[in-house]
């Protein structure tokens, strides 16, 4: 991890060779000269702190992050005779070094859009990587080293990181996606093709743009209950960071919004308080929030961008309705029940509380789509449905934990599909719908 000193413009500070970002101490920070590569101390920078410095002094960029995130590391392990998750770039030559990866969910695509994936001889601080990564980086927030993982860069740490996990996030749902059994280059063809916004019909809020000033003065009573749940839901990787969105109805009239549904220990829940009554344009997250609130008993509710589920809606919604479905969108259908796919549970748990989770696409969430759509699927889904392509809505009669309970009960459904199809497909074993 690098920053600019905010204080003095000619360095920055950056993590030390061989330490480890999760125990670090500040004897672990290392300060660092732009001009001469000149550092104070007797600790070494980290071997790759002139890859750093060029993508420093990009304009904007404050921070940069390089992690080893598994699921954005593998999607490079391909070749170009066999194409899995990547595609050429729109113009190469012969000796291809470079390939795109362009995420498949609302959330990748809307954030990070695609992402090159770089071939290099050296892959560890090399003047190769120094040349080329800082070259992305200015195009782009995010670049892969091939075999390696992620580079990010941003105005902060803080924004590197939620570029990361939008990306690990989006690697897991095309991972996923792909050994159900889709074809994910044809979706990513489509997204490149089309562009994500007429792909999704929906675009995602970006992290700090809140549609109103944030409130601090929003009771104390409040605030740790969604303090708390960001981070649950990040620690178990629910939902990237700055993504997705929860709310409590506080009454009537109005309710506490929170812009995003998962983040790190530490980092304050940013809180708005809003009218249930509609007083001019207003963002589609809050809409959403206050369509249930007004045509459901529900009074917390939470969208997270949870992969599995994710995942197992778009191959439901594929499965039910064909390949066409996942880039376009649905008819409309009279009632939020007909002809909808559901995500059955498998396991003893899912299957205890006798839920099957109603997919809808992500027309579901656009404007047009009408008042009752996601109303009518909490209902059918006894507060919970799931949105190709976005992840799960899911709702709790008087506390967040309840909709927090719905979203990870999702995710474990979707993980339990996927883990005894990957056995029928790899080992034999008995298929998904005979346990249904």
């Amino acid at each position: 991890m690098s920053c600019r000193d905010p204080q003095d413009a000619d360095r920055f500070w950056i993590t030390a060779s061989g330490s480890a970002c999760g125990d670090l101490s500040p004897a672990d920070l290392v300060a660092v000269r732009f001009d001469d590569m000149r550092y104070e101390g007797h600790i070494r920078p980290s071997s790759e702190t002139n890859t750093h410095r060029r993508v420093l002094e990009l304009p904007g960029a404050n921070a940069c992050i390089h992690c080893h995130s598994i699921a954005s590391t593998l999607l490079s392990f391909e070749t170009p005779q066999k194409p899995i998750f990547l595609l050429p770039p729109d113009s190469s030559g012969p000796d291809l070094r470079e390939y795109l990866f362009q995420p498949v969910d609302v959330w990748g695509a809307g954030l990070v859009r695609s992402v090159t994936v770089g071939v290099y001889q050296n892959a560890v601080g090399s003047s190769e990587m120094e040349q080329r990564i800082s070259g992305y980086l200015r195009q782009a927030p995010l670049t892969i080293v091939k075999g390696h993982g992620p580079f990010a860069r941003g105005e902060s740490l803080m924004e590197c990181l939620h570029y990361l996990c939008v990306l690990e996030n989006s690697a897991v749902v095309a991972i996923a996606l792909r050994r159900r059994g889709i074809d994910t280059l044809e979706l990513q063809h489509a997204i490149r093709s089309r562009g994500a916004l007429a792909v999704f019909s929906w675009t995602p809020r970006r992290l700090g743009r809140p549609d109103r000033p944030l409130e601090s003065g929003v009771e104390a009573a409040n605030r740790p209950e969604f303090t708390w749940w960001l981070s649950y839901n990040f620690d178990l990787a629910l939902g990237a960071f700055g993504t997705g969105s929860m709310s409590r109805k506080l009454s009537a009239d109005e309710m506490i919004f929170c812009p995003m549904s998962a983040a790190p220990q530490g980092i304050e829940a940013p809180l708005q308080r809003i009218p249930l009554r509609p007083q001019g344009p207003e963002a589609a997250d809050v809409r959403l929030h206050r369509l249930i609130y007004s045509r459901t008993p529900y009074t917390a509710c939470m969208v997270a961008a949870s992969p599995l589920a994710t995942a197992e809606a778009m191959a439901a919604l594929a499965a039910g309705h064909g390949m066409e479905a996942l880039p376009g969108k649905l008819e409309r259908f009279e009632s939020p029940a007909d002809n909808l796919p559901f995500v059955a549970p498998i396991d003893a748990e899912g299957a205890y509380y006798k839920v099957r989770l109603p997919v809808a696409g992500i027309h579901a969430l656009a404007a047009d789509a009408g008042e009752d759509l996601i109303p009518g699927l909490l209902q059918t889904g006894k507060g919970c449905c799931l949105i190709a392509g976005c992840g799960v809505i899911a709702a709790g009669e008087e506390s967040l934990g309840q909709a927090a309970y719905r979203v990870s009960l999702a995710e474990r459904i979707a993980r339990f599909r996927q883990e005894v199809d990957l056995n029928y497909r790899l080992c034999e074993g008995p298929a998904v719908p005979s346990f249904e």
